[in-house]
């Protein structure tokens, strides 16, 4: 069953030094608001038209050019070139703007929310029409940008919200869902990597703590410059206190490098939202979880590029 509007950001409090709980986006910021520029099927058409220019481009995090996506940077590259709209960096920004409307009455070009990291807005589709939707994705048997039904066992149950920024009027929104997990903080550790703001947090990706160690290299890169916000869930089923640390792997000597430290007391099931961190320097980057023993449990290499040009 699809979720339904509305949704909630867990009350997550990072002791680190340089952590800051996520901002709302101000209604200052320059986006487009919903416009009545598409009332007539040929101007939807034309949206659909151009998203499906793009299918089959690879997916990066951080990218937007038509070498490469990441969600929200393929929304927004849609919405530009078919209508010269500025819309939001990020699946958060999504959630913030546009004309809220109910999932199942939506038309095509409509933009849909989702929450796949467990307490936070982190990818974006375009409806198409014939319950289905495009957009690019980073995991699963096929990545970029994709095709998939509204029904999909993955996507369906994730969907928090509609968005339209090409209406007039929209049908009254559903029942709010229940509020996720939220996370106790401990002491304060080390920090000392470069924090963004929120409407720079570009990447979500989602961290599950297993019971048993396990390691993890993603093989779909980050574009440099990109902020990236981990959320971490603990699915350990016991609660305890959990160290997340950055590292960044020298290029000559392979020694790791200490970017940052945060620190927190995690029940089962609950998820601790980091600070976007923004990631300027190509080239490989680990992020290890150890538990209250100093027992490694989870890590994820990752390997951040130059952007494509």
């Amino acid at each position: 069953m699809i979720k339904k509007e509305k949704h909630r950001h867990p009350a997550v409090a990072p002791l680190a030094v340089l952590a800051l709980a996520f901002v709302a986006i101000p209604a200052s910021i320059p986006y487009a608001q919903p416009q009545a520029i598409a009332k007539d099927d040929a101007a939807r058409k034309r949206l659909v038209e151009v998203a499906f220019k793009y299918r089959g481009v690879p997916y990066v995090y951080g990218a937007e050019s038509p070498k490469a996506f990441d969600c929200s940077g393929f929304v927004r590259y849609v919405y530009r070139e078919a209508y010269g709209m500025e819309l939001p960096r990020s699946a958060r920004g999504f959630y913030g703007v546009g004309l809220p409307i109910d999932w199942k009455a939506a038309k095509p070009g409509d933009v849909f929310v989702y929450d796949t990291v467990g307490g936070a807005p982190s990818h974006v589709s375009i409806f198409v029409g014939d319950g289905t939707v495009i957009h690019a994705v980073s995991d699963g048997p096929k990545t970029g940008v994709i095709v998939s039904p509204l029904t999909d066992r993955y996507w369906a149950p994730r969907l928090i919200a509609a968005r339209s920024f090409i209406a007039a009027t929209a049908p009254a929104l559903t029942a709010p869902t229940a509020k996720p997990a939220t996370a106790a903080a401990t002491s304060p550790g080390q920090a000392s990597a470069k924090v963004a703001a929120e409407e720079q947090a570009i990447a979500d990706i989602g961290i599950v703590i297993p019971a048993r160690k396990a390691d993890f290299v993603d093989r779909i890169p980050t574009q440099a410059g990109t902020s990236v916000a981990f959320t971490i869930t603990n699915g350990t089923g016991q609660e305890g206190v959990f160290t997340v640390l950055f590292f960044r792997v020298d290029p000559k000597s392979l020694k790791l490098e200490q970017i940052h430290e945060e620190r927190a007391r995690l029940a089962p099931k609950a998820a601790l939202g980091l600070p976007p961190y923004r990631f300027d320097k190509p080239g490989k980057y680990k992020l290890v979880v150890k538990d209250s023993w100093g027992d490694q449990r989870f890590v994820r290499e990752f390997a951040v590029t130059a952007p494509s040009r």
